[in-house]
């Protein structure tokens, strides 16, 4: 992967040309106090004023936790669930398309609900349709600091702040230069990194301005699963044959250590009819049942009469396939000759990554300052998922296999003739999928700051583009099976049967034999575009109304525009449809089990603008009575009138009470909203199928005693009586996607209380409550939950049975799926943050711990529907207890760090009873901690060295389905080291 840049590069120095200023002095009096602004509010106050739970972590902590990617420290925050990262690039489609991008996810209630700032500014999108930003677009060693506040924000930033704000900080009025570069690896000698930055920065004109630039480069290899044994292993439950029912005190599961399927392997799963073949001369590849390892199904007639073989993955030689030594059917077992799901993929997607900054200030009077960032980032990345057809007579079509094939193994052959059989079948694992991703982001701020009479002022234009080109690898269909079917030319070479196409190359789907003419031949490179846009104009100004005896009213206003665009277009090999409306299936992504359930991809385009009015006003209530040093209000309020959805106002109010001897109390309510995004409002129609449940088929009338008396009543109502037959219990209906431009703003209400003590700059607690609830949460509801949420409430849901269409005798034709105002999302919890800063004799000691419990988190789809509420907190998504713990020690030159996370336990599936599960397991997660050491030394004053060891203790995941293969909790890679040099003068 080769980044281009030099064009880039030579635009962003003639960008510090046009326009260069200043940035405020870097020392402040001892004895003044620096008012600032601080995330959560715009008027400047000092970090004792917050009235917010706000989280700090500033350079120098960053530096200690060792990381060069900011992601891979936000995500270990306890206020961060369920984000994006190098880890979660696993699966297909989306899942592979998200490699290369960090994207935070505050409390779990989603990315697109996370507002990330940058200089207290928003930041263009990194996610097509969507408003999340790309996290690893932001230099980690230009940042000063990184501010993360809990709770509603629209009324200070607008939309988006839903669960919180994220603010960074970049570092400004730098002046020398800085060259840092590092290289890590595993324990295991593998999971490489490189990464190298330089910033430079310069005063000029007298020190009227300054330009600082700032490069980084960073290439991060790829991990497999495969190159760890615990996590290559497909952990499971399977029933246990000794259970004799509910409540007989025998588990329901046993735990099997490696599932795999037995319809096929990666290496190949041959069928050949032996002396016992059912079916006479027609070939087993076509047969009309279900085949699968060792003819294990007695049908009506008998089995079917075959043996069954493949290619040994540790030598090639061909055998007879094994079975595993504990099953549950004829599909999956425990160990065996079968196919592992997970052994295609990625643990840690590759990267590799290049950001450019340049921020430059000029004062022009002392008054008025102008300033200027622009930057340009360019990340490529990679991921592996499983393949786009699975030739398994369920999920596709068996391979025939002739005996003038070439590439069949010469026992097999010999087989053949010697039961005069033409035809054997082979279920294997088909091309491969994977996605290559390169997103280019720029972005270029223009503004000025500075006072006018008594006021302060801070205005900018901003405009933020990001292109992202995904090339997915799948299967071109037509050519895919032509090179599959192969014979030899009369001087024995192999060649395709088929003539048809001249550049057809024979393909050996044996053994993942096929050469890389053939993969070239029968796959295709499909190119997905992406663009992503906004333009920002603001105006805020800020200042003292007026002074009382009690301290300044102050306050801060300010008008926003805003415009939003985003286009996603795929490949018009995705976009083919017949003349019904259905998918053409040209390639693997869009190939559907049978040709009615062939999907297709439309262009989502769109955009929206909005304008902004808004307010702030901090009020001393009360002074120096008992128990009341200070009492401060603070109310904000602001004006949105979106191009689509309308207007909307948010607010929030918040105490500050400092009740002296350093104890403060902090309150805050706040209204915020969430404007649906582009993808939810504009994504065109498109179709496909599903396997859906109808709730009125007459076995699942009683399916949820809650609301089995709704349930029979409304189907009733719609004509479907007790022993109504569903067409879909027998196969796939057809659903209709579209956007939904009849969306409105969801809204989220959030509640702070907390406390603080801080006695002296050594010591600082606060101890934080905090309740979200987001009520007509905008949700995408599978066709299943429409179907029910039709059904199950008191009455006829209109808002969910018109999306329902059915014949006259009572199948369903299709479902219709948008976005929509249904759901409810709630989480309350309580922060606890503590940093204790002690001077020895022999050095300095520091602690931190941030430490979280989580109370509650409610995900309601459909709250009419009056089905029991299941808290999800305590669950494996959403343990209850997050905590970071960190010590450092600093002696002269030397400055040691250890900064430990915990994961609590949890319940691994809330959902199942206490016999479900081995009691060994008890259905429980351990609690996992892992420590990160960090050593820096100082030789020399412009020369230093560090070196980090991550998880020290080479802790695994846990051995559980889904958590032994890593993810942002659980660390996957193993210990693993960095050595790094720092210089600068």
């Amino acid at each position: 992967m080769n980044l281009r840049l030099s064009a880039i590069m030579q635009g962003l120095v003639a960008s510090s040309l046009l326009l260069s200023g200043n940035s405020f002095a870097n020392q402040v009096n001892e004895d003044e106090v620096e008012k600032i602004q601080v995330t959560g509010s715009r008027i400047a106050r000092t970090s004792a004023q917050m009235t917010t739970p706000t989280t700090m972590i500033d350079a120098k902590e960053i530096a200690q936790s060792g990381v060069k990617n900011i992601g891979d420290l936000m995500h270990k925050l306890p206020a961060m669930i369920s984000g994006v990262g190098s880890t979660t690039a696993t699966g297909n489609g989306t899942g592979l398309q998200s490699a290369g991008q960090e994207l935070i996810n505050l409390r779990g209630l989603g990315t697109e609900r996370s507002l990330v700032l940058v200089n207290g500014r928003r930041h263009v999108s990194g996610d097509a349709g969507n408003s999340a930003v790309d996290i690893s677009m932001i230099p980690t060693s230009l940042i000063e600091r990184v501010e993360i506040i809990t709770g509603g924000a629209s009324a200070i930033y607008g939309a988006d702040a839903v669960t919180g704000v994220v603010n960074f900080i970049m570092k400004k009025d730098f002046t020398g230069f800085e060259l840092d570069a590092s290289y890590a690896q595993s324990a295991e000698d593998d999971a490489k990194s490189n990464d190298i930055s330089l910033t430079w920065g310069a005063d000029f004109a007298d020190s009227a301005g300054n330009v600082t630039f700032h490069v980084s480069y960073s290439d991060r290899d790829a991990l497999s699963v495969t190159a760890r044994d615990y996590a290559n292993k497909n952990h499971s439950f399977l029933p246990n044959p000794e259970n004799t029912g509910p409540n007989d005190g025998i588990s329901d599961t046993v735990f099997v250590e490696d599932l795999r399927f037995q319809a096929l392997s990666a290496e190949g799963l041959i069928y050949l009819p032996n002396s016992n073949y059912f079916f006479g001369d027609a070939p087993i590849s076509q047969i009309p049942v279900p085949t699968f390892a060792n003819d294990p199904i007695a049908f009506p007639f008998g089995h079917v009469g075959y043996d069954t073989f493949t290619i040994d993955r540790e030598d090639g030689h061909f055998r007879p396939f094994q079975n595993g030594d504990f099953c549950d059917g004829p599909v999956t077992c425990s160990n065996g000759d079968g196919f592992r799901i997970s052994e295609t993929n990625y643990a840690i997607a590759p990267s590799e990554r290049l950001l450019m900054n340049l921020g430059s200030r000029y004062d022009l009077s002392d008054d008025v300052s102008l300033y200027l960032d622009s930057k340009y980032g360019k990340v490529e990345s990679f991921a592996i998922g499983q393949a786009s057809i699975f030739h398994d007579d369920n999920f596709g079509p068996l391979i025939s296999l002739k005996q003038d094939n070439p590439f069949i193994p010469s026992e097999l052959r010999t087989l053949m003739q010697e039961r005069n059989v033409q035809d054997a079948a082979l279920a294997v694992v088909g091309l491969p999928s994977s996605s290559e991703n390169i997103r280019e982001t720029m972005q270029i701020t223009i503004g000025a700051e500075g006072s006018f009479a008594d006021y302060d002022f801070d205005t900018y234009v901003q405009h933020g583009r990001v292109t992202a080109d995904i090339y997915e690898l799948t299967t071109f269909n037509e050519r895919y099976y032509r090179s599959l079917d192969a014979t030899t030319d009369a001087s024995g070479n192999a060649i395709c049967r088929d003539t048809s196409d001249p550049a057809c190359v024979p393909y050996n789907p044996i053994f993942k034999q096929a050469s890389q003419a053939a993969l070239d031949y029968a796959g295709v490179k499909l190119h997905n575009k992406q663009e992503m846009e906004q333009t920002i104009a603001s105006f805020v100004f800020h200042g003292d109304l007026v002074d009382t005896d009690l301290g300044p009213i102050a306050f801060a206003a300010g008008l926003e525009y805003r415009n939003e665009r985003s286009l996603s277009d795929p490949d018009p090999l995705t976009q083919g449809r017949d003349e019904n409306g259905v998918g053409l299936g040209l390639v693997g992504t869009t190939t559907g089990q049978t040709p009615a359930t062939n999907s297709f991809f439309s262009t989502v385009e769109g955009s929206y603008n909005v304008k902004e009015i808004f307010g702030e006003v901090s009020v001393p209530l009360l002074a120096d009575l008992p128990l009341i040093e200070s009492l401060d209000l603070e109310v904000a309020a602001r004006y949105a009138d979106h191009s689509i959805t309308g207007g909307d106002s948010t607010y929030k109010a918040s105490l500050n009470w400092q009740f002296g001897y350093d104890i403060g109390s902090r309150a805050s309510y706040s209204r915020a909203v969430r404007a649906p995004n582009i993808q939810e409002l504009f994504a065109p129609a498109s179709s496909g199928a599903a396997r859906l449940v109808d709730p009125c088929h007459k076995d699942n009338l009683d399916a949820e005693p809650a609301v089995a008396a709704n349930r029979k009543a409304n189907c009733e109502l719609l004509g479907l009586d007790a022993e109504f037959t569903s067409n879909a219990s027998f196969g796939t209906v057809l659903t209709h996607t579209t956007g939904n431009t009849e969306l409105k703003p969801e809204t989220a209400d959030t509640f702070t209380l907390g406390l603080t003590y801080s006695p002296n700059a050594n010591l600082n607690i606060a101890v934080d409550y905090w309740d979200i609830e987001i009520t007509d949460a905008i949700t995408q509801i599978d066709g299943s939950d429409i179907l029910s949420n039709c059904v199950d409430g008191s009455q006829l849901d209109d808002a969910f049975c018109s999306k329902v269409k059915r014949a006259e005798n009572g199948n369903i034709l299709f479902v219709g799926v948008n976005a929509v105002n249904a759901a409810r999302f709630s989480a309350k919890g309580v922060d606890l943050e503590t940093a204790l800063r002690y001077e020895t004799g022999f050095g300095q000691l520091s602690f931190r711990v941030n430490a979280s419990y989580l109370a509650e988190r409610i995900n309601e789809q459909n709250p009419k529907a009056g089905l029991p509420i299941e808290n999800a907190a305590g669950s494996v998504t959403y343990p209850r207890v997050r905590a970071n713990f960190s010590t450092s020690y600093t002696y002269n030159d030397l400055t040691a760090s250890l900064n430990s996370n915990y994961v609590g336990s949890s319940t691994f599936d809330k959902t199942r009873s206490d016999e479900y599960y081995p009691s060994a397991f008890a259905n429980k997660v351990g609690s996992y901690t892992s420590h990160d050491l960090q050593i820096n030394y100082q030789w020399l004053d412009s020369l230093s060295m560090y070196l980090g060891v991550n998880n020290l203790t080479d802790k695994r995941p846990p051995r559980l389905p889904g958590l032994n293969q890593g993810s942002l909790l659980y660390d996957v890679i193993g210990r693993n080291y960095r050595l790094g040099l720092k210089y600068q003068f």
